[in-house]
C-alpha cells in the first residue's frame, strides 16, 4: 500500500476556471478518499513479533477511549482499517485524523504527520496538521469567515480577482511563495483601486493613490456617523499605507532588500481582500 505522490509544481486542469479550482475546500472531497484512506490503513498496521504486517487494535483501543464515542476497534478487526475509513462520515474520517496527528506527535511519528500534511495540501483542504488548542491536531489553514471573505473577493471581475487568486495560493499553496504572494496582494488592490483614484494615470502606483486620496480627503464608507479621530477613510488609509510599507522586497538588490515572512504575506493578502472586497463593492468612494 503506497502514498500519492506529491509534487510542488501547481498544476491546473486545461477546462478548469483558474480563479476557482485551486479555492480551498472543506470536508473530504472524492479525489481525496483513496490517498487519505492508503495513509490511514498504514496508520492502524504494526509489525507481528515475525515481523509481518497485522493490524493495530490497541491503538483503535487508545483512540476508542480517547474519543468517548461509539467505538471501531471491534469493526477494525472484523472488517479492517479501509473499510471502516469508507463508511465513515467526512466528519467522523476528519475526527479520527485528527486524533492521529495527535498520536503519532506524541509518539514521535513526524513522518506520517508529513505524509498527511502533503495530501491535505496537494488536494486543497482548508485543513492542515498544525496546533490546535496546545496540541498537535488538525486546524485551518485559515479562519472561516477570512475564507468566505477572500472567496467573494477572488470572485471579482477582471484583474483584481484573478491577481488576489494568484496572491491566495502562493502565500497558501503547497509551496508557499511569500515574497511573491505579496507582490501579487499589492497589484491586487492597486488593480480595484488605481482605476477609482488615479485614472488613465499609467505612472500611478499604491503609494501614489494613497497620497492622492489623503489629499483629497473625501474618501468615506457609507457610515451615517463618523469618529471624530478615526474616520473612516483614515482606516482604509491605515490598511493601504500598511500593505504599501509592508512590503520590503520591492526593491531586489538594494541594501534595504529583505524577502517577505510568511506571516507578513498572510497578513498583506488578508488586507488584500478587504480593500478589494471595499473597492469593488462601492464600500468606499469620494463622498460629499
Amino acid at each position: 500500500m503506497g502514498y500519492a505522490i506529491m509534487t510542488s509544481v501547481t498544476w491546473t486542469p486545461r477546462r478548469a476556471d483558474s480563479e476557482t479550482h485551486h479555492t480551498l475546500v472543506d470536508g473530504v472531497p472524492s479525489y481525496m478518499l483513496s490517498p487519505l484512506r492508503d495513509w490511514f490503513v498504514v496508520e492502524f498496521m504494526s509489525k507481528d513479533g515475525y515481523g509481518y504486517s497485522t493490524i493495530d487494535s490497541v491503538r483503535m483501543q487508545r483512540r476508542d477511549l480517547a474519543a468517548r464515542s461509539d467505538p471501531l476497534v471491534d469493526q477494525l478487526l472484523q472488517h479492517g482499517s479501509a473499510l471502516i475509513f469508507k463508511h465513515l462520515d467526512d466528519e467522523s474520517k476528519l475526527d479520527i485524523v485528527d486524533w492521529l496527528i495527535f498520536d503519532n506527535e506524541a509518539g514521535k511519528r513526524p513522518t506520517q504527520n508529513r505524509y498527511l500534511e502533503s495530501i491535505l495540501a496537494s488536494g486543497g483542504s482548508v485543513w492542515k496538521v498544525g496546533v490546535r488548542d496546545g496540541v498537535a491536531g488538525l486546524e485551518r489553514r485559515v479562519p472561516e469567515g477570512v475564507q468566505v471573505a477572500a472567496e467573494a473577493a477572488i470572485s471579482t471581475p477582471g484583474d483584481a480577482g484573478r491577481l488576489l487568486s494568484e496572491a491566495w495560493h502562493a502565500v497558501y499553496g503547497m509551496s508557499p511563495k511569500p515574497d511573491e504572494g505579496y507582490r501579487k496582494s499589492i497589484e491586487a488592490v492597486e488593480a480595484v483601486v488605481l482605476p477609482h483614484v488615479t485614472g488613465n494615470d499609467g505612472t500611478a502606483h499604491l503609494g501614489k493613490a494613497i497620497g492622492q486620496m489623503r489629499a483629497e480627503g473625501d474618501w468615506k464608507m457609507p457610515f451615517v456617523k463618523e469618529h471624530k479621530e478615526n474616520p473612516s477613510q483614515g482606516v482604509v488609509l491605515g490598511m493601504m499605507q500598511a500593505l504599501w510599507s509592508g512590503h520590503s522586497d520591492r526593491h531586489p538588490g538594494t541594501s534595504t532588500y529583505i524577502q517577505s515572512t510568511q506571516e507578513a504575506a498572510e497578513a498583506a493578502v488578508s488586507l488584500a481582500v478587504t480593500l478589494v472586497n471595499l473597492f469593488a463593492s462601492g464600500g468606499i468612494v469620494r463622498r460629499p
